[in-house]
């Protein structure tokens, strides 16, 4: 359906200022623009002549107007690049382009998954996290892995190519085990020995074991994963990051619709919008939006709605016709806006509407009365739900994440249940639909008084392929393909989709009623949309002569109508649904009697082909069926997005509700059971350093004994590196770790840096020289043991020769005991040397050692401390979390009332409407409240349930499509469930 005239644009204009009279479909455009006037006059004879409160209603017009335009331009371009785009696809795109730092992100989401776009601020943090320590092992293997050598290494068995290479490289298993390597290798790696190749293998085992584990990461985890992460070459994407977190902020806080954002994951959008914001397509200023309640509120969606049917040449012409009238429009939304606090002024109005020319029922207000509800409703939201910030620590806690998630996840429900609005354009739309070559097109023409015979079937082709609107008075009329075509089903997709946005349905039934027909008939009958089955007579009339029989004689045309309508009763009864109202009718003698020239004929003709009546009775069809089953859908199209909220609030607030109870309960005793642990771990670590200490005391004794030497800090350092000391740092922070986990918390230790070895060295002195000392020993043992060979060569001198050889003993002797002596004393001063430098040696070693020791003990203190610091840190931090998500917790409570609230409002509108049409007395509806499927409960004075009762259950309870249960508003029960309707949260 296209609305192609100017005029129609007009109309659409005043119906939407005018709405709140509930003149937004009833009238042409010529009562309207007169109704405006009296409008006027009213106002300013009461003192409403001043502008809205949103000031000049022309801004926002004429805004709309240039939006409607851009969305054009939009479609032209997408439809250039091969995209089709919708209306709605349109709006979107416009909200894309508009919004601020797209630009700078829009290369960053290339291939974004849906999903991506979808996830919480708390889910990307931990995404970040989880992948930035995934991705450490694969840099480091990365960077060790030997690319300048390996081409496609990745091919082969590592680990049997390790295995092989081990082996005695004159084996057979060792020669194709490098042949295998060297094949996947370049030409440099043939220079390596075996034991080389093995080393680069290890390494690339390495590569290969940190590849699998980020993808078994991946693998465990949501899709958008792999997006946000490295595809290659591992390196963190923090430009897709940011660029996540950017859309999440918009999705957030409303400044695009979830729906816009989605169209980021589609590339040729993403092509459209690049080229869109390179050559400044759309204004990418930012506009204020006018006051939710307001006229030009009004005025902005309902043009946005009807705009996008019209080309820009009509909306030109619409803003210069606007701008002409200007003071009239700000005049009329002026009284709008005040009409609902003004009481005096209201009761003015009001008659008004009554002069204007309403064929199809009395005016309907519903649809402005549950703008105004979304509206004040939409305003409440958008002033409660403000962004939270929460601390580093809040993503360490996998309940809070959970608790921020759900929450997070009703808001933005929430948010898009507030979007909902009525839809603007109120007038009826009537689908005629049927078998191909029924003859709807003839109905048509008789319809509209077009004598043309364009388009009316001839033979057996069928002509409408596409679905068609005309309009007569305040109703259009949708003509749609026939059904039943057999050739293919396109025809019969496209008449069902005009029937199920059609506020009833005229079936015109040919000459039989086929299988294929009846299955499309009995389908409409049980969707409960109001039908009008029109049996369309065949007898030709083509010929004056035939006309004129015809006229005389109409009975004999409809002789076999009877049948027809046994026939539609049979179909209507098979699946239990009571048949339609069905109407004979000669379209194509009505059709004729147009281009007839004997004008009496003509008009005889067209009353014998019950055309009149078939108005007649579509006009009743219309104001007892149609309209308030438009009623209902109107309410159902704002209401059914907020009872959904509502009633997955009902499920979840709860559970959220015991799961920060919990939080709050579990967050004191796990602090200090966390405290506890980490006094204990600490205090076995410094338990384990004691034993280590006594240990090396013990071993002292034997290390001392190589120290003094030139590479006694080379033996030292092996002695403190073989005490393993830096093992109890990595193992008490890994405990540390171990037992935040087990809490389901996460601790962030940094780790401590290994003590400079150079610190722990003790100052030795050079030890004594013991060698030189040993030389001077051994020449005096040389020296007595010359003599003694002297004796054995050369025999006693002579002196000795007497006395006997007894003399030459002592003298021997002798000699030998000054020799003794004098390698006793020196051995004595070598012996007391070494005992000074060892008992020095000793007592240096032992102070660097305690030393040592002492310095490990202090460290081990600080990381308990620092453990202990990170945890009253993080406790407190998530303790204001914890509070924070309280807050919003509470407030999406007080919001669900509103919700409520809003609910019970809308349902009162609508049982207030239907009352009307019944000819009741709304105001004696009190609350009302609907539970789909279930129940429809209505209060009202006690002393009216029967009247409610009349009007509501025996009119409309099929409209409806629920039980109505009426329930007097007096005594204790009707004050209690009344009181419960609006207080039950």
């Amino acid at each position: 359906m296209a609305t192609n005239d100017t005029a129609s644009l007009r109309a659409e204009v005043l119906a939407l200022l005018l709405e709140p009279l509930g003149v937004d479909a009833m009238a042409g455009p010529a009562s309207l623009e007169r109704l405006a006037k009296d409008v006027e006059a009213v106002a300013q004879a009461r003192g409403c002549a001043g502008l809205p409160p949103s000031g000049s209603t022309l801004r926002w017009v004429s805004e709309a107007a240039a939006a409607c335009v851009e969305e054009q331009e939009l479609v032209r371009l997408a439809a250039a690049r091969g995209r089709t785009l919708m209306p709605d696809g349109a709006r979107a795109l416009r909200e894309l382009m508009r919004l601020k730092g797209l630009r700078s992100h829009l290369q960053a989401l290339e291939g974004v998954p849906v999903e991506a776009l979808r996830v919480d601020l708390a889910a990307v943090s931990v995404a970040e996290r989880i992948l930035s320590g995934v991705l450490e092992p694969c840099r480091r293997a990365d960077q060790e892995w030997p690319k300048e050598i390996w081409r496609s290494i990745r091919e082969i068995d590592v680990e049997r190519a390790l295995t092989d290479l081990s082996r005695h490289r004159r084996t057979r298993q060792a020669s194709d085990a490098r042949e295998l390597v060297l094949k996947h290798s370049v030409s440099a790696a043939r220079d390596l020995q075996n034991r080389d190749l093995m080393t680069r293998l290890e390494k690339v085992r390495d590569f290969v074991a940190a590849e699998q584990s980020y993808e078994a990461v991946l693998s465990e985890r949501p899709e958008w994963w792999r997006w946000l992460g490295p595809d290659a070459r591992f390196a963190f994407r923090s430009d897709r990051r940011d660029a996540l977190l950017w859309a999440i902020e918009v999705r957030d806080t409303g400044a695009a619709s979830k729906s816009a954002l989605g169209l980021l994951a589609d590339d040729s959008v993403r092509a459209v919008i690049g080229h869109g914001l390179a050559t400044a397509l759309v204004s990418t200023a930012a506009s204020l939006a006018p006051p939710a309640t307001t006229s030009a509120a009004r005025l902005v969606a309902g043009l946005r709605a009807v705009a996008s049917r019209t080309d820009i040449g009509e909306l030109r012409a619409l803003e210069s016709w606007y701008t002409e009238n200007v003071e009239l429009f700000d005049r009329v939304a002026a009284a709008m806006d005040v009409r609902p606090t003004e009481p005096d002024l209201r009761a003015a109005l009001e008659p008004l509407v009554g002069e204007l020319p309403l064929p199809s029922g009395a005016a309907d207000a519903s649809r402005s009365a549950y703008r105004d509800i979304q509206s004040t409703l939409r305003a409440e939201v958008e002033a409660r739900l403000q962004r939270t910030s929460y601390s580093a620590h809040a993503i360490e806690s996998e309940d809070l994440v959970g608790a921020i998630s759900r929450i997070g996840a009703l808001e933005r429900e929430l948010r898009d249940a507030v979007q909902a609005m009525p839809a603007v354009r109120g007038r009826l739309l009537v689908a005629v639909a049927g078998r191909t070559k029924s003859g709807k097109t003839t109905l048509r023409k008789a319809l509209t008084r077009d004598a043309d015979r364009t388009g009316i079937g001839r033979g057996a082709h069928r002509t409408t392929r596409k679905t068609s609107a005309f309009e007569i008075g305040s109703v259009t009329y949708l003509d749609t393909p026939g059904v039943a075509a057999k050739d293919d089903d396109l025809d019969a997709q496209r008449a069902r989709a005009a029937c199920d946005i059609a506020d009833a349905v005229i079936w015109n039934y040919a000459d039989t009623l086929r299988d294929e027909e009846s299955a499309e008939l009995q389908r409409l009958l049980l969707s409960g949309k109001p039908l009008l089955a029109v049996v369309n007579v065949k007898e030709r009339v083509d010929t004056p002569d035939r006309l004129q029989l015809f006229a005389q004689r109409p009975e004999r045309a409809f002789a076999s109508a009877s049948g027809h309508a046994v026939r539609i009763e049979q179909v209507s009864r098979a699946v239990g649904v009571a048949p339609p109202a069905v109407l004979a009718v000669h379209s194509g003698a009505a059709h004729e009697a147009l281009s007839t020239e004997d004008r009496g004929l003509g008009d005889r003709v067209l009353r014998a082909s019950r055309l009149p009546e078939l108005e007649q009775s579509l006009a009743r069809l219309l104001a007892e069926r149609s309209i308030p089953l438009r009623a209902v859908r109107l309410a159902e199209g704002v209401r059914a997005p907020l009872a959904a909220f509502h009633d997955r609030t009902a499920e979840v607030l709860p559970q959220i509700g015991l799961a920060l109870d919990e939080l709050e309960r579990s967050a004191t005793s796990e602090r200090g059971a966390l405290l506890e642990a980490f006094r204990i771990a600490g205090q076995n670590k410094r338990d384990r350093l004691e034993a280590e200490r006594h240990r090396a005391q013990e071993r002292l004794p034997d290390v001392v004994k190589d120290l003094g030497g030139v590479d006694h800090t080379q033996r030292w350092s092996d002695f403190i590196t073989g005490l393993e000391l830096e093992s109890l740092f990595s193992s008490l922070e890994s405990e540390f770790e171990q037992e935040a986990r087990k809490r389901g918390k996460i601790l962030r230790v940094r780790p401590s840096a290994p003590e400079p070895q150079g610190e722990a060295l003790p100052r030795i002195r050079p030890r004594p020289d013991v060698k030189a000392l040993s030389l001077g020993t051994a020449a005096t043992k040389g020296a007595a043991t010359a003599l003694l060979g002297s004796f054995a060569a050369k025999g006693i001198p002579k002196k000795f020769a007497f006395p006997p050889p007894a003399a030459a003993a002592v003298y021997v002797a002798e000699t030998l005991t000054g020799v003794a002596k004098a390698v006793s004393s020196e051995v004595d001063r070598a012996r007391q040397a070494k005992d000074n430098w060892t008992n020095a040696t000793t007592a240096e070693a032992a102070a660097s050692l305690d030393d040592l020791f002492d310095r490990v003990e202090a460290r081990l203190a600080r990381i308990v401390e620092n453990a202990t610091a990170h945890i009253d840190a993080q406790s407190e931090a998530q303790s204001a979390d914890i509070r924070s998500t309280r807050e919003r917790f509470e407030q999406l409570r007080r919001l669900r009332s509103a919700v409520r609230s809003s609910l019970d409002a809308i349902d009162l509108v609508l049982v207030r409407r239907l009352q009307t049409l019944a000819g009741g007395d709304p105001a004696v509806i009190r609350l009302a409240r609907r539970t789909p499927g279930v129940e429809y409960r209505v209060w009202t004075d006690a002393s009216r349930v029967v009247e409610v009762r009349a009007c509501l259950q025996d009119q409309f309870v099929d409209v409806l499509t629920e039980r109505i249960e009426i329930c007097p508003d007096s005594g204790s029960l009707g004050t209690r469930e009344a009181r419960e309707g609006k207080t039950d949260d």
